[in-house]
């Protein structure tokens, strides 16, 4: 088994997987984050949200990061 393992043809597939499925991540990452962003504009569009609570909750996030 670790023959298999260590052998060229195993890595250079192992290597197109893991590239693909970081591809795929991204892509999902990215849809993600458009859906936040059109969820924040129907929210400030409908006056729920206004944008001091924005200014305030990200820097409350700037914040725990740091």
């Amino acid at each position: 088994m670790p023959e298999l393992i260590s052998s060229p043809l195993f890595l250079i597939i192992a290597a197109i997987v893991a590239i693909f499925l970081i591809i795929g991540i991204i892509k999902h990452t990215w849809r993600f984050l458009i859906l936040i962003v059109v969820v924040v504009a129907a929210l400030f569009w409908l006056g729920i949200v206004k944008e001091s609570d924005v200014h305030n909750w990200l820097e409350d996030l700037r914040k725990m990061v740091e």
